[in-house]
């Protein structure tokens, strides 16, 4: 026996070729209006239930402490730290300048009582240029060498009072006064210059870093190499932890997100009851078809076409099955792993329906790689809102040159030890000056190679150990002459190419587009209040290739 679906579909049709007469759809009498109800079946019934009660338990796990590259644990509190200060703070600069070590020094003696800062300002004295600037020497003279007070104070830390009041050539008395001090001044300089531990790889531009919970590491950012930190830029740790793993689950007419994390230590589960409410967003349909909507946002006139898959997604997200979805809250601490398990739905009738996770290998929200799509796991990092940037103070362009087959490193923007922030690009401009030729009445000038600006940096090509096709860049030296001809070899002014002499970047790591590595001074303040104040670096896509105009035995006419 043959069966036979039939489906009834009601469309507006315009006779008269203006449809707004249809879309008024006007009220002609009570009982027109019982028909067209009836019609678009606002007067059926469906024995479907609405989401009345929600109960779950709730796990978290705060993360306490953080590692670079390699290095052990140390502490992290989301309440009292900024977590781009603690993985990105570094020196500004290739070296400590001298305004540094006097910045760190007037910060020492705020925090110190003034006989103990004399006695270190006389231990720990700056030495200066003879030529330096008379305020940089009057402050000099009044404040002791923070930065050197901090190392030593880092050194010595462990011991007893009698050594660490050796170290800083103070008593040990006073020394045991001004300890808790002094360690919150050393860790202070950590973060503000770059005294601590780092992670930034130099020959991978990129920095390295995980997050811990409970003494070990549960979250890696193998490659940050901006200057936020969010939750995208983490991936599930590799290494095993100890504690059992909570199932987690998921639902799919919520848009509370339910996760857990990979195994770890076990941590309380919190039983929690919440009432979902339906979402709510501007140009939403009504659920009848006689009901006004609001006419703020009309989703019927979004201009889409058949290649604009995401504003036709919405549209039908929107108008089709934006009332099957609810939401209800869940408190959420900041620096923390999120974990979310037997969640149950009560509907009007009573029956209670498990949701299970939405376990999709290939596609998931809020997801850190590596989690099992079964066990998806949240990420709550405790990130800054609105820090506050300055000027670059160190920015070098890699970039590549096909016509001399090579990759430069032009340092556009360095800080020298003084701590002066020194545009090398502008100084070349101005100190060029036309060449003229030495010889009278010749058509030609011959030169064995053109002059390239001194801020450029070559990396030539080398074939890496072990590997027949695998090819990576080591900076060289590109010989210049000085003012009376003889060849000079200048070293770089940047901490970039600094930190990358001697080591071998992989040629996949400078694209075509080029890399663009700067640093910056930030300001933020953490959760607590306090100020904090850091240089990091960041490492961003190019402008495209570029011309040294590097040429070798080239004959050029002389203008008349």
């Amino acid at each position: 026996m043959t069966t036979v679906y039939s489906t009834t579909r009601v469309e507006p049709v315009c006779r008269g070729g203006d449809p707004g007469r249809g879309l008024a759809a006007t009220v002609q009498d009570p009982f027109w209006m019982l028909a067209r109800q009836q019609q678009f079946g606002e007067l059926g019934g469906a024995d479907a239930g609405t989401p009345a009660q929600v109960g779950f338990l709730q796990t978290e796990v705060a993360l306490d402490g953080w590692s670079p590259a390699g290095g052990g644990v140390l502490p992290y509190a989301p309440q009292s730290d900024v977590v781009e200060a603690l993985v990105a703070g570094e020196a500004a600069g290739p070296a400590h300048s001298t305004r540094d070590r006097v910045e760190a020094g007037r910060a020492l003696a705020a925090a110190l009582p003034a006989a103990v800062a004399a006695q270190l300002r006389s231990a720990f004295a700056l030495t200066l240029e003879p030529d330096a600037p008379r305020l940089l020497a009057r402050a000099a003279a009044a404040f002791a060498d923070g930065l050197a007070v901090a190392a030593a104070f880092t050194t010595a830390a462990a011991g007893t009072d009698a050594a660490l009041g050796a170290a800083l050539k103070l008593a040990p008395a006073d020394a045991a006064a001004a300890r808790a001090d002094l360690a919150a001044f050393a860790g202070w300089c950590a973060i503000t210059f770059g005294t601590g531990p780092g992670s930034w790889v130099p020959e991978r531009l990129e920095r390295r870093f995980a997050l811990a919970a409970d003494g070990q590491p549960v979250l890696n950012a193998p490659g940050h190499a901006r200057e936020r930190v969010d939750w995208h830029d983490f991936d599930l740790a590799t290494a095993p932890s100890t504690g059992t793993t909570t199932p987690a689950t998921t639902t799919s007419t919520t848009t509370a997100t339910t996760t857990t994390s990979a195994p770890r230590t076990a941590a309380p589960a919190v039983a929690r009851t919440r009432v979902p409410t339906a979402i709510q967003f501007p140009g939403q349909p009504c659920d009848r078809f006689w009901e006004f909507e609001d006419a703020t946002l009309s989703l019927a006139r979004i201009d889409a076409t058949t290649s604009d898959l995401g504003r036709l997604a919405l549209v039908e997200f929107s108008t089709l099955y934006g009332n099957d979805w609810f939401r209800f809250p869940i408190p959420i601490t900041y620096g923390s792993l999120q974990t979310l398990a037997q969640l149950v739905v009560r509907d009007s009738f009573g029956t209670h329906e498990l949701i299970a996770p939405a376990a999709d290998p290939q596609w998931a929200l809020y997801r850190p790689a590596g989690a099992e799509p079964a066990s998806p796991l949240l990420v709550v990092p405790a990130m800054t809102a609105s820090p506050l940037a300055g000027d670059v103070v160190e920015e070098v362009d890699f970039l590549r040159d096909d016509m001399a087959a090579l990759v430069w490193a032009v340092e556009q923007v360095v800080t020298d030890a003084d701590g002066t922030r020194r545009d090398l690009a502008d100084e070349y401009l101005r100190a060029a000056v036309s060449a003229s030729a030495s010889t009278t009445g010749a058509d030609l000038a011959y030169r064995l190679m053109t002059d390239v600006p001194p801020n450029w940096v070559p990396f030539i090509p080398v074939r890496l150990p072990g590997s027949t096709r695998q090819v990576g860049l080591v900076e060289a030296v590109l010989p210049r002459g000085d003012g009376s001809g003889d060849p000079v070899a200048a070293a770089p002014l940047s901490s970039v190419l600094q930190e990358l002499k001697g080591l071998v970047l992989p040629e996949e790591e400078v694209p075509a587009a080029g890399v663009i590595v700067r640093r910056r001074w930030f300001l933020a303040r953490s959760a607590d209040g306090g100020r904090h104040a850091w240089a990091a670096r960041s490492a961003a896509s190019g402008r495209g290739e570029g011309s040294s105009g590097l040429r070798f035995d080239v004959a050029r006419a002389i203008p008349g």
